[in-house]
């Protein structure tokens, strides 16, 4: 039976109460680092007396404060993988994956961010070997605000034909005319903009190597045999209704492929509104079919 899993949610609020919070924005800058310098244990020459500690001491001090909050976020990380477990079948994940993942995820404070990691942690243990050292390389280096932006991309994501690598659906491409010799190129496109996924965020995403740069077509998807295509968990039939239409797409990388599988299915309900208004200009299309069809593109 295929795991049911839950979406990860990403968002950049604060772990610090709302109240905290309010009062942090009417800081000025000089009271900001020394906030940050007394939290980190870096103030000894803002004091206006001579720090009691030697350099030495100070620097173990910080030491110590930076390994204990490495320890406090591990134990977070696998307090929520554990509480996310429902006695899936597990395997044995690997010696060195596991060090490796240690020693990523102990810097990550984010409590979204957080989830995402115990995510990882959990699919590893009941998929071992799905996800790879490069993508916890590429989930470390991710900020929450990039995080956000491949949740969004993951969640207009859908994957087509007997390839199941994610893509980025962005149109329709048609010949236009009656006679070969006067057929125009006609596109029809998805506004991805009004999605929250501009350019800027495409770049991001092309920038992380999580999507390839590169605008893709399709082959011609012919008249005879119905194409299959999912989205977030639904599934669609298309029957061409004329020679000559291809898609057009961005594709997810294999990293980009994994940190999609382990974000989850969340649909965009008005995307999926107009993908399928998109679809029905040249296809018949069926909605909730049963995943079966094979159809190379």
């Amino acid at each position: 039976m295929t795991e049911q899993q839950q979406p990860v949610i990403i968002d950049q609020q604060s772990d610090a109460p709302r109240q905290e919070r309010k009062s942090s924005y009417i800081k000025d800058s000089g009271d900001r680092i020394q906030s940050i310098a007394n939290t980190y244990g870096l103030n000894a020459l803002l004091l206006n007396e001579t720090p009691e500690k030697t350099l030495l001491e100070r620097a173990l001090v910080r030491e110590r404060q930076r390994k204990e909050l490495q320890q406090k976020n591990l134990e977070q990380i696998i307090k929520v993988a554990y509480a996310s477990c429902k006695k899936e079948t597990a395997g044995d994940p690997d010696q060195d994956w596991l060090q490796r993942f240690f020693d990523l995820a102990k810097d990550i404070h984010n409590t979204s961010m957080q989830k995402l990691w115990a995510q990882v942690l959990k699919r590893e243990v009941t998929n071992p070997g799905s996800t790879s050292m490069k993508a916890l390389k590429i989930l470390k280096d991710m900020t929450p605000k990039e995080a956000q932006i491949l949740q969004r991309a993951a969640s207009l994501s859908c994957y087509f034909g007997a390839d199941n690598s994610r893509k980025l659906l962005l149109g329709l491409k048609t010949q236009g005319g009656i006679f070969s010799f006067s057929r125009r190129v006609l596109t029809n496109n998805l506004n991805i903009g009004h999605f929250h996924l501009n350019y800027s965020s495409l770049l991001i995403l092309f920038e992380l190597g999580i999507m390839h740069a590169t605008e893709l077509e399709s082959g011609e998807i012919g008249m005879e045999t119905p194409l299959s295509l999912g989205y977030q968990g639904k599934h669609l039939s298309l029957q061409a209704q004329a020679k000559g239409v291809h898609l057009l797409y961005y594709r997810f990388t294999p990293t980009g492929n994994e940190l999609c599988k382990l974000l989850g299915n969340k649909p965009n309900m008005q995307y999926y509104d107009e993908l399928v208004a998109l679809l029905n200009q040249k296809f018949a299309v069926q909605t909730d079919v049963q995943s079966t069809m094979h159809h190379t593109v």
